[in-house]
């Protein structure tokens, strides 16, 4: 990890960002996972023994009564919480588990009411499971979390490199560019996708472009015109693409971050880019 990632955040943006996270696509989720689990108990798990799964089902096309239980805003429900820590579990019932409703995961052969797991501790003890459910399930591992990774307690000189500083910086928004009706409507497609991604993607409007990141920049976008040009965080001998729609802007010298660079030019194009993005996005989630 490099060095400008090192950071000791206080518990409550621990806490925010542990609850928030897409946890499930993080290479280390084993290792939350597993020290979730072990983390004071003698009899500990081996989790490689076990398959993650989805409390509330990954599937788009929710059973009607997982539609129920979740509410009107079920697919925003499952979009959000879908892979964050409150709704990640062990089983090694996973392929009998499935997509059945909640009450069928209890109290079948193996369900969550068998299961010995601390994971499951606040899960047996439920007869529904929705977006409460998932937020007070994220919060109690949260504070378990803190305990296992405790807030360091160091001397204010021993914590400077790792905490980071508000900088008084200039505010710039979307108005600050140079645009028209057309690039702001290409902007706000390209926006909305990217923001999508994750509720942990941060956008910020830099004085020459907008950038988007986890711990930095993945993606950035800078106005011109009659079309975006978009710089995405990556090598160039990295990126897959099957369009070719990329150039390789190594050694270039533009705004923006990476040696991959695409064009934007009519709204059709979101897929096609949205696909080169995720590519970076992905890269941040894994580091």
């Amino acid at each position: 990890m490099r060095d400008d990632y090192k950071e000791f955040p206080k518990d409550e943006k621990f806490v925010a960002s542990f609850v928030s996270r897409d946890i499930y696509n993080m290479r280390s989720r084993n290792f939350i996972l597993s020290h979730l689990e072990n983390y004071g108990n003698k009899a500990s798990i081996i989790v490689e023994n076990y398959t993650i799964e989805h409390i509330m089902p990954q599937n788009n096309n929710l059973s009607s009564e997982w539609q129920q239980m979740l509410g009107a805003s079920w697919r925003e429900v499952q979009k959000v919480y879908l892979h964050t820590i409150g709704n990640l579990t062990l089983t090694a019932y996973n392929s009998e588990m499935s997509d059945h409703p909640f009450l069928v995961k209890m109290n079948m052969e193996g369900g969550f009411k068998e299961s010995a797991l601390r994971l499951n501790a606040y899960v047996v003890k439920q007869n529904e499971w929705n977006e409460q459910r998932i937020k007070e399930r994220a919060l109690l591992l949260a504070e378990k979390a803190k305990q296992i990774w405790e807030y360091p307690t160091l001397t204010a000189s021993e914590l400077a490199p790792y905490q980071t500083s508000e900088k008084i910086t200039e505010k710039y928004s979307l108005e600050s560019y140079d645009t028209n009706v057309f690039t702001k409507t290409l902007f706000s497609v390209l926006d909305r996708r990217i923001l999508n991604l994750s509720p942990d993607v941060k956008r910020e409007f830099k004085k020459l472009y907008v950038a988007y990141k986890l711990d930095t920049n993945f993606v950035d976008i800078v106005f011109q015109k009659q079309k975006l040009r978009i710089s995405v965080n990556m090598k160039f001998s990295d990126v897959l693409d099957p369009n070719g729609i990329c150039r390789d802007i190594t050694n270039l010298g533009r705004w923006g971050n990476g040696d991959v660079e695409l064009y934007m030019e009519h709204t059709s194009d979101v897929d096609q880019i949205m696909e080169i993005i995720e590519q970076s996005y992905r890269i941040q989630i894994d580091e």
